[in-house]
């Protein structure tokens, strides 16, 4: 997603997303080469990408504060907050998720249960697990944007119930609070990103940011040393506090890269930019094509022939390239279409 400010186009932003959902990909490609082939020192060495997740968190919210950032208070805007929410996530999830069924199915896999169906379908939240194993992340995103959605209809209470929650998944996390009959998408110390994000966009929106390129190299520092500290087994990336570890140096990054793009001080390079532009479907459609490319490997022989890190290689340059042909071939026209005429009820009255 291109965000602007005074015209300037925060590419870096964006490079940040692209490089969040690489890492992503290098961490499942490493783990399934791992359990395939055996090569653990692979998945030590990228255990770190998952912390992809909290960096798409940070930048999420910085984005929907920062884009939306006018509209809170004005309900009128709520039609095109929701409709650009919508048209931006939902039609490439159904493809990945469609997709994800065919293959289940032509592996032998019975049909989902209705119920799972549903709420897989909808990404409301649940305590069962999404058809579509990543898709928990999107069952966050839709959470805050919910809740984002009441600043824009009451600035005052949306920040009331912005207040309440915040406090809730921090308390929440500080008392290592878990309930399987409450979806942890409502509760879960993933959220508190979202906070982070928003407070950077706020930050952006009412200061200016001084040495930017410093805090970013900080932030990238903060990041390889929580990353080098998880490779050493010190701490537990999946845990709560490991949010902290991973969400703070996160933010600093994208203040400021944010800035530098907005001070012009970087220029982004083309690879990073595409993979940027195509983050959402590198992430959504990672293991479909890591799983076709796999299975080209075995039947050929070449999975148990060649090194593993080679096989590494081939399934990380498949997830990566195959997210980008997918986002130009599926994302990004199915956006133009659905905010097309014929969708017109889902655009705002007023204009953006």
């Amino acid at each position: 997603m291109a965000i602007q400010n005074n015209r300037v186009k925060l590419e870096s932003i964006e490079a940040g997303r692209g490089i969040a959902a690489v890492a992503v990909v290098l961490y499942h490609a490493a783990r399934h080469v791992g359990k395939a082939l055996g090569a653990p020192e692979l998945v030590t060495i990228f255990q770190f990408g998952h912390a992809g997740v909290d960096f798409f968190f940070v930048i999420s919210g910085f984005i929907i504060l920062f884009v939306h950032y006018r509209d809170v208070g004005r309900p009128e805007r709520l039609g095109h907050y929701v409709g650009r929410r919508l048209t931006r996530v939902m039609p490439t999830y159904w493809v990945a998720l469609t997709l994800t069924v065919l293959l289940g199915l032509s592996g032998s896999h019975a049909l989902p249960a209705f119920g799972q169906a549903i709420w897989s379908i909808l990404l409301l939240p649940s305590h069962h697990d999404p058809i579509l194993g990543i898709a928990w992340t999107l069952r966050y995103e839709v959470m805050f944007y919910a809740v984002f959605s009441l600043l824009i209809l009451n600035r005052n209470a949306g920040l009331a119930i912005l207040a309440v929650w915040f406090l809730t998944v921090l308390m929440a996390a500080a008392l290592g609070y878990k309930q399987t009959f409450i979806p942890e998408s409502l509760y879960g110390a993933f959220n508190l990103e979202f906070f982070m994000g928003m407070g950077a966009a706020w930050w952006l929106r009412n200061r200016v940011v001084r040495k930017p390129l410093s805090i970013m190299t900080g932030g990238i520092a903060l990041l390889a040393i929580a990353a080098a500290i998880e490779d050493a087994h010190l701490i537990d990336g999946y845990a709560d506090a490991a949010r902290m570890a991973y969400g703070i140096p996160a933010t600093l990054v994208v203040i400021g890269a944010a800035e530098a793009s907005r001070s012009r001080a970087v220029t982004i390079p083309v690879v990073l930019r595409a993979c940027g532009s195509a983050s959402y479907s590198i992430y959504l459609f990672q293991f479909v094509f890591i799983g076709l490319m796999w299975k080209a490997l075995v039947r050929s022989g070449w999975s148990a022939s060649v090194p593993a890190i080679c096989v590494f290689l081939l399934l990380s340059f498949a997830g990566v390239c195959g997210g980008i042909a997918t986002s130009r071939g599926v994302e990004y026209p199915l956006i133009r279409f659905s905010r097309g005429e014929r969708f017109k009820f889902l655009r705002a009255a007023t204009p953006p």
